[in-house]
């Protein structure tokens, strides 16, 4: 009867031991720091395909963030929702809304990437 709890014990244990392990490994190879509008830009500009897909997946995870905290708040407040993007907007199109409005003069690109991203899909796709 012992064995079987000890058993759970040291799976546990294991599986324990090896997501810290995991953690500790993707903590020291990545870098937690948000990007500003001329780091993401630096990105978007690149012909090297690793950093459009960067430029990309920042984009598009910022708009989900956006999108998901709008549904929320409509959802659950009874808010109008501000983001209207239809069905076909997809990610190469939600970066070329974000470039345009980077290279407007008026645009700041030392604020934060993300609220530079905010302001073009507000801009674009506004309800």
């Amino acid at each position: 009867m012992t064995a079987f709890p000890n058993f759970f014990r040291r799976v546990f244990s294991g599986v324990f031991l090896f997501g810290c392990m995991v953690t500790a490994v993707a903590s020291s190879e990545t870098n937690a720091d948000f990007l500003n509008g001329e780091e993401l830009k630096l990105y978007c500009v690149s012909q090297n395909p690793s950093d459009d897909a960067i430029c990309v997946v920042y984009i598009t995870g910022a708009v989900d963030a956006f999108t998901t905290v709008d549904l929320f708040s409509e959802k659950s407040k009874g808010t109008d929702r501000m983001f209207c993007l239809g069905d076909e907007t997809g990610p190469d199109q939600l970066r070329d809304v974000t470039m345009r409005w980077m290279d407007r003069p008026e645009t700041d690109l030392s604020f934060a990437a993300t609220l530079i991203i905010w302001g073009a899909i507000k801009n674009a796709y506004s309800c």
